[in-house]
């Protein structure tokens, strides 16, 4: 199998759970089976599960992107469920920024401890040469010009993000760059002599490989594990 049709587990697990939720609406459209609850209360789930894809994708138990849909998902499906005024959803906040801090100080806590990552598996694990981008509700534009990268993580919320890898040089072995983008843009401008492997995952979003790839390329790979909800990622040259 190349590398392009290769599926993240997260991937697999959101069209797994899509396939099911699928099938048991249209069971109950069908008067085959009763639901007997309105599904339409329980649309929260949706940002529920994309926030466990995206933990499970990103293989940290602390992934920011992940836990702010969790979050999100959650304090939307109270209020749905009435345990909950809308008019107090705002309240909840504040909840952000303690997510925030706790994925920052446990951002290289592993979802699974006990497991050892395979030789080839791209490295996700680095200090200072790695990426690290968290914006809420803003804009920015990072340029990059470290001679051993090895990739990161970037997550977009209500914002956009421009990051310029133009001039920095992948350091040898193949490396992960995590990036999520919910009701926002991110855009990633990557060097030509870059081996790139980008791994999408999209709810109402788009994640779009413009790179010109390079298999021949000396040096490690890229692996660009992308998830966009309501927004939008963007790879080129």
């Amino acid at each position: 199998m190349s590398d392009k049709a290769k599926l993240s587990a997260g991937t697999v697990l959101l069209g797994g759970i899509l396939i099911l939720s699928g099938a048991l609406v249209l069971l109950d459209n069908m008067d085959i089976l009763s639901l007997r609850f309105d599904i339409g209360d329980w649309w929260p789930l949706i940002l529920i599960v994309l926030g466990v894809v995206h933990i499970v994708d990103s293989r940290r138990l602390f992934d920011f992107s992940g836990l702010f849909l969790i979050l999100l998902g959650g304090v939307f499906l109270a209020a749905e469920l009435d345990a909950i005024r809308w008019d107090d959803v705002w309240l909840y906040w504040p909840a952000v920024l303690i997510l925030l801090g706790v994925s920052l100080l446990f951002r290289h806590v592993p979802l699974f401890p006990a497991a050892r990552p395979a030789p080839a598996s791209p490295g996700v694990a680095c200090g200072d040469p790695c990426l690290r981008v968290h914006n809420i509700l803003a804009g920015g534009d990072r340029r990059v010009t470290s001679q051993e990268f090895k990739g990161g993580d970037v997550a977009n919320v209500l914002g956009g993000v421009e990051i310029d890898l133009l001039e920095a040089r992948l350091a040898p072995g193949d490396w992960l760059l995590t990036v999520s983008s919910v009701l926002g843009g991110v855009d990633i401008r990557v060097p030509r002599d870059w081996r790139i492997e980008v791994q999408p995952t999209t709810m109402l979003g788009g994640v779009d490989d413009h790179t010109r790839q390079n298999p021949d390329a000396a040096g490690g790979k890229l692996v660009i594990r992308a998830s966009a909800l309501l927004g939008g990622v963007e790879i080129k040259n």
